[in-house]
């Protein structure tokens, strides 16, 4: 397949964990152990798009390369466009972002999703899981997805979808049908990050706060792919990392 790079987003003033990028993840900043998980992909490079010199600092001797982006990025796709301004990636180069508060991705993971965009020929491509759980189909922090019969995603959104009528007028035991929880890794060319930063927020996107409602909303096709094997839930809290660092002990 086409060669594809890894971008990952890391903003050092995360507002409910403070420098979190830096905080401890199996005795190693956080930041270094995405990198090591990103650099066992088959990537041809990995880029760390930070907004702080500690971040960068902590990826000395680590073969990621280090790209220093402005601290007034309002998302991680912003910082990716600017990184892919200041490197100069080509505009036909496969992207592929990964969150840099995904200690446990699977690297695995990043192939899957690179090779998806390139053999259906998506403007972008995404993964999910099926949901097991019913209470996790009404939790808005999981993200439900559903696709067409060719696997290109319809609607994403925090609520339960699809509706079981008749099943959900209280919390079901059992579910009827499919549900597809979305997992936040994302394969794009650089062309389309410079274009989706260059198009307004849509009203859904705003609602619903999901950044990949601006290019369904605009017409962009998304393709899914299923994997049987999710990865665990990122670091957003305090509780997160305690969380990572036992799984870690363990495994």
């Amino acid at each position: 397949m086409q060669d594809y790079i890894v971008a990952i987003p890391a903003r050092y003033a995360s507002t409910r964990l403070p420098g979190k990028p830096l905080a401890s993840v199996g005795g190693e900043p956080m930041i270094r152990r995405v990198c090591e998980q990103a650099l066992k992909s088959g990537a041809s490079r990995v880029i760390a798009c930070v907004d702080d010199e500690r971040v960068g600092d902590a990826l000395k001797g680590c073969r990621a390369e280090v790209c220093m982006t402005s601290q007034e990025c309002k998302c991680g796709t912003d910082r990716i466009a600017e990184m892919i301004r200041i490197l100069e990636i080509p505009s036909d180069t496969i992207v592929v972002n990964v969150q840099g508060d995904e200690p446990l991705i699977d690297p695995g993971h990043i192939g899957q999703v690179a090779a998806l965009l390139e053999s259906t020929g998506a403007d972008m491509a995404t993964l999910c899981a099926k949901i097991h759980d019913p209470s996790d189909v009404f939790d808005p922090n999981c993200v439900k997805v559903v696709m067409d019969k060719n696997g290109f995603a319809l609607y994403f959104s925090r609520a339960p979808i699809p509706y079981e009528r008749g099943n959900f007028d209280h919390m079901p035991q059992t579910l009827k049908y499919d549900h597809f929880h979305h997992i936040g890794i994302y394969a794009y060319s650089a062309r389309l990050v410079l274009d989706y930063t260059s198009k307004p927020q849509p009203e859904i996107e705003k609602c619903e706060s999901l950044e990949q409602l601006r290019l369904m909303h605009f017409g962009f096709k998304i393709a899914v792919g299923v994997t049987d094997n999710p990865p665990e839930a990122g670091v957003d809290t305090r509780a997160d990392l305690e969380r990572v660092n036992r799984i870690l002990k363990k495994a």
